[in-house]
């Protein structure tokens, strides 16, 4: 789950009169102290750059969820689950193939771990928006699809998601936005590369002998 912002921050909370933090206008002021603190503290020789970079992407995302979950308060869902009903839609939708359906698959899609997808599901069963059933034909193996219910709930907090992603690009401009989507897109796929090396065992070869 996300973690506010504020927690991280400075804020302007208020102790008494004499102890208050001042808020930080711009990235750089909200991560120097950070960033000279980690510094100092850091014994591997991690490059500072990359550090302060990572710093505020990870803020960048807290705020981000923070921001949407925020909107979709109305709908009595969180971004993190909302992603899990838009998935099962699209699996009915596009026909992807039973395997997407499977909370392993689900699992390895978003590149989360199997514990994080099953409590999903254990709350969006608990509301009644998916149903978890036995394959029909191998009985061990688990498939997840949306009701009714759930299918109405996409489609009713569908709008109010998609302006929230929109609102995340405000003030940007059109070559901002692609360079943005650059490195975004670099960033995705360095995340899933280092999901895959740590939890995909690749098969052993087989013997050919």
């Amino acid at each position: 789950m996300a973690m506010a912002a504020s927690s991280k921050k400075p804020t302007a909370t208020t102790v008494n009169n004499d102890d208050r933090y001042e808020i930080p206008r711009t990235a750089p002021e909200a991560l120097r102290p950070y960033v000279d603190l980690l510094t100092q503290l850091d014994t591997a020789g991690i490059d500072r750059t990359k550090g302060r970079l990572g710093l505020l992407l990870m803020w960048l995302a807290d705020d981000v969820l923070s921001a949407v979950d925020e909107e979709l308060a109305p709908f009595d869902i969180s971004e993190s689950k909302l992603d899990v009903l838009l998935l099962l839609m699209l699996a009915e939708t596009e026909k992807h193939g039973e395997n997407l359906l499977s909370p392993s698959a689900i699992a390895d899609y978003f590149g989360v771990t199997r514990t994080t997808v099953t409590g999903l599901l254990d709350f969006l069963e608990r509301r009644k928006l998916i149903r978890r059933m036995n394959h029909p034909v191998d009985r061990r193996r688990i498939q997840t699809i949306l009701t009714p219910a759930g299918r109405s709930l996409v489609t009713r907090a569908a709008p109010t998601f998609w302006r929230a992603c929109a609102s995340l690009t405000e003030g940007l401009d059109s070559r901002d936005k692609e360079d943005l989507e650059r490195v975004l897109g670099k960033i995705f796929a360095n995340m899933k590369a280092r999901f895959d090396a740590k939890h995909r065992v690749t098969p052993s070869p087989r013997r050919t002998d």
